[in-house]
């Protein structure tokens, strides 16, 4: 019995042998197939799912092996960038850099075409100039945090006048003159910060714009055997 099963399993595996092709892309990808016919440029095949389906091509460039089913082999080995299809560019489509907008109501402080930007992308787009564009940033939320702070201590002043004039005590009109006081410079040092950090963040913004107005690149062409070659000098 044994017997029987293993030389039933034997000639399934081998059934299932006969026929079979691989095409191996340069992508990794294997396709299982009944080849029909390799070209000079293309590979045509069967699935080998589906023999009497529709025959496939595929472009030789694409191909990184074929498995035969004797075993045999052929590489056309893996595909470089000079080998690259060729590709037809218009300078007038290269994009350049966005124009920007600051925002003081994003998270990121800039806005494009009234998109709001991501932190990580604004800091790709802004470059070099992104850690003084947080400096600014960081100057104008301290300076709302001082406003915000003289506000407290006015209103702070102004209940402990309404106590001093309920309990006739004269420390607590002490107390009010004192948290009025420290209002006016918290008030003085939260304006300067935050127009200091609105006008940093807005100059920046501007000379980023002005460069990428500035944008002309010089584009060069150049023909080889399999591909046309691309140069883009700033």
């Amino acid at each position: 019995m044994k017997k029987i099963l293993l030389s039933i399993i034997s000639v399934l595996c081998s059934l299932s042998a006969i026929g079979q092709d691989v095409i191996v892309m340069q992508n990794g990808d294997e396709i299982e197939c009944k080849l029909i016919e390799v070209g000079v440029e293309n590979i045509k095949y069967k699935r080998l799912s589906n023999l009497d389906g529709p025959t496939f091509v595929e472009e030789k460039d694409d191909v990184f092996m074929i498995k035969y089913q004797n075993g045999e082999k052929d590489v056309f080995g893996v595909k470089t960038a000079s080998q690259s299809q060729d590709i037809l560019i218009n300078p007038s489509s290269v994009m350049a850099m966005p124009s920007l907008i600051y925002d003081k109501n994003s998270k990121s402080g800039l806005s494009s075409g009234g998109t709001e930007l991501s932190i990580k992308y604004a800091q790709r787009i802004m470059g070099a100039d992104w850690n003084d564009f947080q400096m600014y940033q960081a100057k104008r939320e301290k300076g709302k945090k001082l406003i915000v702070w003289s506000a407290v201590c006015r209103v702070l002043s102004s209940g402990t006048v309404v106590v001093g004039i309920f309990t006739g005590d004269i420390p607590w009109y002490i107390v009010a003159s004192g948290l009025r006081l420290t209002s006016y410079p918290l008030l003085a040092t939260g304006l300067v910060n935050t127009i200091k950090g609105i006008r940093g963040c807005k100059r920046l913004v501007k000379q980023h714009n002005a460069s990428s107005l500035s944008f002309n690149p010089e584009f060069d062409f150049g023909l080889g055997m399999n591909a046309v070659s691309f140069y883009m000098n700033f």
